[in-house]
């Protein structure tokens, strides 16, 4: 650490071999609130004069700087952690939203699977359990921005933004509700899953009767065509036989 930023020290000597290495301090303690002080003995060192062999002067801090500069910092810190605060508040409101969106898609899917014909049960199923990742996925990402926005805002309340503090008492407050909910719908998604593969069965198992079902009425028309056949070669010789019988 340059003795310039070192907040502990309020005078500082400096011995320099030339202009340029005072310049060079002078400029960065001058920016840092510190001056020069004035010597009885030795007459401030002016640019351009003739070089001496060395430079030596007196720095002071100025008595107002390091506290205007603590106000600084604490301002400064405060309006990031207020930004910061607002930044990840808006996230959370979107990935709320974001969810609600969701929500809404799986109310709609399980009214549809409730009145799915036959045909499209299968289909209307595996789309309640797409609808039930989503919703899933989507709560995960608002807990998520939630506990960031819940960190952001209790940093910021630490450091004075009390407009905050209702703010993060009512995320905290909803957490515990949605933590649970996700739990629901965890428990929910493996059984949904089986609700799908049981579907897939019946559906496949439903195509394998048709099949049979056809296959069997082309069988049933094939005895029939074999049975009128039957019945006209029958004929043809009962006929061509009858001539051979006595006085004919």
């Amino acid at each position: 650490m340059a003795w310039y930023d070192d907040p502990s020290k309020t005078t500082f000597v400096g011995t320099y071999a030339n202009e340029k290495q005072f310049r060079w301090d002078l400029d960065a303690a001058t920016k840092r609130g510190w001056t020069l002080q004035a010597s009885e003995d030795e007459d401030e060192p002016m640019i351009g004069a003739p070089p001496k062999t060395k430079i030596q002067v007196t720095f002071v801090r100025q008595e107002d700087w390091l506290v205007n500069r603590k106000r600084e910092v604490a301002d400064s810190l405060l309006h990031s952690a207020t930004r910061a605060a607002d930044e990840k508040d808006a996230r959370h409101v979107k990935a709320t939203d974001e969810l609600a969106l969701a929500e809404e898609a799986l109310r709609v899917r399980l009214e549809a699977v409730a009145v799915s014909p036959e045909s499209g049960r299968e289909q209307a199923e595996r789309d309640l359990l797409g609808t039930l990742k989503d919703v899933i996925a989507r709560r995960r990402a608002a807990l998520k921005a939630k506990e960031e926005a819940i960190k952001e805002m209790d940093s910021a309340v630490v450091l004075g933004a009390a407009e905050f503090a209702r703010s993060v008492a009512m995320l905290k407050q909803s957490r515990e509700s949605e933590l649970a909910r996700l739990e629901t719908e965890l428990a929910l998604l493996p059984s949904q899953e089986l609700v799908v593969k049981a579907a897939k069965e019946w559906r496949e198992a439903g195509d394998r009767r048709m099949a049979a079902e056809e296959q069997l009425r082309r069988r049933a028309a094939e005895h029939d065509a074999k049975t009128e056949a039957l019945a006209g070669r029958a004929a043809q010789r009962d006929e061509l036989a009858r001539a051979l019988k006595p006085g004919r």
